[in-house]
């Protein structure tokens, strides 16, 4: 029974660790709040004007997850199930707004608004959250609603079109197989977008995250903030609840799908509308973003670029070698919890990562900061370890799900052979599985660098004291810098992320050329 007991925390050491660490500051905070009397203050924080700000929210971050769903779903249908020419070229330009971080995109959309309209009035702000949102989630819902429809027998359509007409074998047997990566993909994105903070604080939007991240760090109004953040905890539980078992499984960036039968359909007679298409959600989500950054930044009475990069050069470097960190890190736990997901059937580390997952950013800075500014853990709050713990709760569940699926994708009886012939556990793992899942990794550690690159919502509130990190510097410059040179910080970190974005792909292909080859 003793070495059962200990064979269990061995094995789920890291698990213990992780609970530790990033979900106990969540749950103290919780504790802390009943203790001191959570129900008056409830009352006292919670009146008419807070909860119409927090229907607003769900309103502003609904439409933006319905808009973002039905866009991903299309483009994942004549991506994953039609011959489109240059589809892959499409999918992988598409997929590139959700790597860069969203505040870029707020400063690049907010000057194209005053352009146009010369006004940073409320409708035009509130539009400039949902057309950013929009653009930078629907890639999120391509590649969870492609992934599924790749996963459809060609038996079950080609079934249905000898009884019935295209279009209503769509709407019969397709739409009702994928509704479930279709409501996954919504609640997945309203949650995204509710929690968000950087592009509705950029826009000067009044959102229930923008309130709470106020109330705690110009108010110093913890008990307000404390409250309304498990406010919004239960908000996002309660719209995840119900597809939870289907968000635990989701595949986000699924590498392969080896043994597929998916129908694929011919293009014929209105491709180029579809291109069309295709172009403009590129011009839109990519290029626009670009242009108007970059006109920006020359359009001041001086060129403000050289400046920018003075500004920046040491939050740069910083930043780079903290999301290095963070990935290798993330990327680890992502190999674990997705091992024990998928072969041992302990589903414990990904629902815990899971849960991390769903916490809006201004949350779990503010648990961090109330948990670690204490003398016993004062070395954690008083270093860059923090800002790790902050990357490992944001996108550990992201490199799980990735890992996961790639795990999920390799015949267990190629191991199952191994231990018939004596391998030792280990050997088998280092040998068999890391070389299988090596596409599979190096996405989680690529993504979840971008990722960690450009994360502002926690970073900002837990980053040490004399630390520079390029999002912060971005957001805390330009509530007082011309718009010339937040533009030229803005350009300068998007085309950073580019540049790595490049030499990844460049990476990538010469790496798994090279292990086809052989």
């Amino acid at each position: 029974m003793g070495r059962a007991i200990n064979k269990y925390v061995i094995h789920n050491l890291l698990t213990l660790v992780l609970l530790l660490l990033l979900l106990v500051p969540v749950l103290m905070v919780l504790v802390q709040w009943l203790l001191n009397a959570g129900k008056i203050n409830a009352i006292s924080f919670l009146d008419r004007g807070a909860l119409l700000l927090i229907v607003n929210s769900l309103l502003l971050s609904a439409t933006v997850a319905l808009l973002a769903t039905l866009i991903g779903t299309a483009c994942g249908f004549f991506l994953y199930k039609t011959h489109l020419k240059g589809r892959r070229l499409y999918l992988l330009l598409l997929i590139v707004p959700i790597l860069i971080s969203p505040y870029i995109f707020a400063v690049a959309w907010k000057d194209l608004l005053f352009l146009l309209f010369g006004s940073t009035a409320s409708a035009f702000s509130t539009a400039g959250v949902i057309a950013v949102h929009t653009l930078i989630y629907f890639p999120l819902a391509l590649l969870i609603t492609g992934n599924a429809l790749t996963n459809i027998s060609s038996s079950l359509e080609e079934a249905g079109l000898m009884v019935t007409s295209f279009r209503k074998m769509i709407f019969k047997i397709v739409l009702p197989l994928i509704r479930p990566a279709f409501m996954s993909s919504f609640l997945l994105i309203l949650v995204f977008s509710l929690g968000d903070f950087s592009v509705p604080a950029f826009f000067g939007i009044k959102t229930f995250t923008v309130e709470i991240f106020t109330q705690f760090s110009a108010f110093y109004n913890y008990d307000a903030a404390i409250t309304k953040s498990l406010l919004l905890v239960g908000v996002c539980l309660i719209l995840l609840l119900s597809e939870a078992r289907y968000l635990s499984g989701a595949a986000f960036f699924s590498i392969s799908t080896r043994g597929s039968n998916s129908k694929i359909y011919e293009m014929s007679g209105i491709g180029y509308v579809h291109h069309t298409s295709f172009a403009i959600l590129i011009i839109l989500s990519m290029l626009m973003p670009v242009f108007i950054l970059l006109y920006q930044s020359l359009s001041g009475r001086e060129i403000v670029i050289d400046s920018a990069w003075k500004l920046l050069k040491p939050a740069v470097f910083q930043s780079i070698k903290l999301a290095f960190w963070g990935a290798l890190l993330i990327s680890i736990i992502g190999l674990y919890a997705g091992y024990w997901q998928e072969r041992l059937k302990s589903p414990f580390t990904n629902v815990l990562l899971l849960i991390l997952f769903i916490l809006p950013s201004t949350i779990l800075g503010i648990a961090f900061i109330r948990f670690y500014n204490q003398p016993e853990t004062g070395f954690i709050y008083s270093s860059l370890f923090i800002v790790l713990l902050g990357y490992i709760g944001k996108y550990g569940f992201i490199a799980s799900r990735i890992t996961g699926n790639g795990i999920r994708q390799i015949p267990v009886s190629l191991e199952e052979a191994a231990e018939v012939s004596g391998v030792r556990p280990v050997n088998k793992f280092i040998k068999i599985l890391l070389p299988l899942l090596s596409p599979s990794l190096f996405v989680s550690f690529v993504l979840t660098f971008v990722l960690c690159l450009g994360e502002l919502g926690t970073t900002i509130m837990v980053y040490p004291p004399g630390t520079e990190l390029m999002p912060v510097k971005i957001f805390t410059i330009s509530a007082n810098a011309p718009q010339a040179l937040t533009s030229s910080m803005a350009l300068i970190s998007l085309l950073i992320t580019f540049f790595f974005i490049i030499l990844f792909f460049m990476a990538g292909r010469v790496m798994f050329k090279k292990n086809s080859d052989e």
